[in-house]
């Protein structure tokens, strides 16, 4: 009896969807997006016309502008905030972020069918990553995912408008040091970075899970091939518990999608599922090594995670 073949399964734990390098490049990107728009919205501030004056409180710092200045000031912000972060165009005059989105989406597929075609000889027979590509699913998700995408840009970018603006009018009408301006400026921005780090993982990782599940469904339909999906985690100390549980088992591309929909667990989330082939009660064909080994790593992950709940060494 031929022994049954093992799902490609990525060697890096800590990298398991793939996407290591995809999300490195974005977060590079968002770096130097916010130190640019950080450094176009201190220049505007530091050109509103200022001076000192010393009273009995010590020195006053007094703005000299008119409202139609001021309104130049926030036009200013507006601009810079659309230019890096609403309406940023690549190289090749796309919006800035789909370039993330076809990149995980193209690494997803290319997963999927090397690990398919390595299962399956009828697949690798019908199917090219190009062919898959080329499905009406993947158009029309890939449209969606940009959609989605976009309006999470462009709503972080009204709020750091508005948050900005505010900093500056508040500024002006208290009489505020520049230096702590400049400072508030910065730590705002930060906090916004850090939100925009977090959404480009989720986004990315969750975009190229999605394509594979697709890709799971569309075996099943059309070639009548039996796929579920084994999941596989990172097990790090951050992985969650539930998470954690699911590692080296099999679950339905609905099943995968519910736990995904509730509790935020597609929330800086490193596991990924890969197509595996199910028997007949739904169990997945695997080399008893692979299975074992799936095993022994969920064991020991758990194992230890108790050891940290309970502040044991």
């Amino acid at each position: 009896m031929q022994k049954p073949k093992s799902p490609i399964i990525p060697a890096n734990p800590k990298d398991r969807t793939g996407t290591g390098k995809i999300v490195a490049k974005a977060l590079r990107d968002i770096n130097s997006r916010f130190e640019n728009l950080g450094a176009a919205v201190v220049s505007a501030f530091l050109r509103i016309p200022r001076y000192e004056l010393n009273d009995a409180a010590g020195q006053v710092i007094r703005y000299a502008m008119t409202p139609a200045q001021l309104s130049q000031v926030a036009a200013e912000i507006q601009e810079a905030v659309i230019r890096w972060i609403a309406e940023g165009k690549s190289l090749d005059g796309m919006f800035w972020w789909d370039t993330y989105i076809d990149e995980a989406t193209q690494t997803g597929i290319a997963q999927s069918v090397a690990n398919l075609s390595a299962l399956s000889a009828s697949y690798a027979a019908t199917t090219t990553v190009q062919s898959v590509l080329s499905q009406p699913i993947y158009t029309e998700r890939l449209g969606v995912a940009k959609f989605k995408s976009y309006e999470h840009w462009t709503g972080l970018s009204a709020q750091l408008k508005s948050e900005l603006s505010s900093i500056i009018g508040r500024a002006v009408t208290d009489g505020k040091n520049p230096r702590d301006v400049t400072r508030e400026i910065s730590e705002r921005l930060e906090v916004s970075k850090a939100k925009a780090a977090q959404y480009a993982q989720t986004d990315i990782t969750d975009t190229l899970r999605q394509t594979r599940w697709a890709e799971t469904d569309r075996v099943g339909a059309d070639l009548g091939i039996k796929v579920a999906l084994l999941w596989t985690s990172a097990l790090k100390a951050t992985t969650r518990e539930t998470h954690a549980a699911k590692h080296g088992r099999a679950y339905t591309t609905s099943e995968v999608r519910e736990f995904y929909g509730r509790d935020g667990n597609r929330y800086n989330c490193y596991c990924s599922q890969i197509e595996c082939l199910i028997d007949a009660k739904g169990k997945p064909i695997l080399p008893d090594s692979r299975r074992i080994s799936l095993t022994q790593e969920r064991g020991a992950w758990q194992l230890a995670d108790g050891k940290r709940r309970s502040g044991s060494s």
